[in-house]
């Protein structure tokens, strides 16, 4: 970003000319750097000259995301913006306020804004919820699903706990709250290594997602004994149906066509944890969408990356693009999530249009009873303690 960029996280609404009193901020409020107008967030699109943005783009939404910053402001909304957001959305969020499911989980548990609004999908509103009962969570659609998650419930965790008794119960973060609420800890992508190091015994029962419990076997051969749904039983588990797309004859095609040959010092093949084990062997680097973006971030500072594939999620790859504008990064942008792609930038001013309006939000507000929110508090804080 240029010295001339202007951060949208970083624009503040006009002041009054009279009787103005500049107001108290808490750290996830908009910084007062320069005066919020529509003038100020159509240059800040421009300026960031982020490669999937068109003219078209930015003339047809600059209007929608001045009233979306002046709103946030207004009402002291946290917005949380997951690294699988189009960019439009994705920018709407501070730095602070971007990340992965273990980096928003976290930073949802020591805000003081009001009002939470998770721009991902419901299961991760309800993460937030959890750490912030008395806090108002939002989503911008609430149909908005997850392959991991709507496949596998609390249910299911209790069948396999018959059958495994005794064992600790892993579930990944992409599950809904009464999934977790029958599991002894959490994980994300980013931690799941560690936190099954940490867990006592040589078993552990890994829960939901099958590729990334084959992925963890492999991490810990030798270390722990991982059973998940499938494994020596009849029951079902999930897969991310995103990450299920990428083969091991697409590796070795992107490796032919975009020149990545492996082991190449400054061109890296990217996949993440949710993909199939062979596709992750194939790899140059594997991980959590954090650990990718580190190590990426890190090879940039060594002037050590000059080109790169990253098999997963395609606005990932359109994020990442604008942040590390010297990486020529490539994308299958056919393989998009479809649950994700519901959270739009019209469906985010509708919101803070309605809260704004002092309209019923009932059809946005994540809610969870107190029974349940204590008993998936406890695998997610067990997590946190560890991380």
């Amino acid at each position: 970003m240029d010295s001339q960029t202007i951060p949208l996280e970083e624009l503040q609404p006009a002041k009054k000319q009279t009787g103005y009193k500049k107001p108290e901020l808490n750290k996830n409020s908009v910084r007062h750097i320069k005066e919020l107008s529509l003038k100020n967030v159509k240059k800040a699109l421009y300026d960031r000259h982020h490669p999937t943005l068109t003219t078209i783009d930015i003339e047809a939404h600059a209007e929608k995301v001045y009233k979306i910053l002046n709103l946030k402001a207004k009402h002291d909304v946290l917005m949380l913006g997951h690294n699988y957001m189009e960019p439009l959305v994705f920018g709407l969020s501070g730095t602070e306020e971007q990340g992965d499911s273990l980096g928003l989980s976290m930073h949802a548990a020591k805000t003081e804004s009001p009002y939470i609004l998770f721009n991902g999908v419901p299961f991760m509103a309800e993460t937030a919820k959890i750490l912030n009962p008395s806090k108002t969570v939002l989503v911008s659609d609430k149909t908005a699903g997850c392959s991991l998650a709507d496949n596998f419930g609390a249910e299911d965790v209790r069948k396999l706990k018959a059958l495994y008794p005794g064992v600790p119960v892993m579930i990944y973060i992409n599950s809904y709250a009464d999934a977790k609420a029958e599991s002894d800890i959490c994980c994300t992508s980013a931690n799941a290594v560690k936190i099954a190091q940490e867990m006592p015994g040589d078993e552990i029962l890994f829960v939901p997602d099958i590729y990334f419990a084959e992925n963890l076997e492999e991490e810990l051969k030798g270390e722990k004994t991982v059973i998940y749904p499938g494994k020596g039983n009849q029951e079902k588990g999930s897969v991310c149906e995103v990450h299920e797309k990428f083969l091991l004859s697409d590796l070795f095609a992107i490796r032919q066509q975009f020149e990545i040959p492996k082991g190449h010092p400054k061109r890296t093949l990217y996949a993440h944890w949710e993909c199939r084990l062979e596709v992750l062997q194939e790899a140059d680097f594997y991980g959590s969408t954090s650990q990718i973006r580190k190590d990426i971030a890190k090879r940039v500072e060594e002037n050590g990356l000059e080109r790169a594939f990253i098999a997963s999620e395609c606005e990932l790859t359109s994020n990442l693009s604008q942040e590390f504008p010297t990486v020529q990064f490539w994308t299958a942008c056919s393989v998009r999530c479809s649950h994700m792609a519901k959270v739009t930038i019209d469906k985010v001013l509708n919101l803070l249009e309605a809260l704004d309006s002092g309209a019923d939000l009932s059809p946005y507000e994540v809610n969870l009873n107190s029974e349940v929110i204590e008993r998936a508090r406890r695998p997610i804080e067990r997590m946190l303690e560890i991380t």
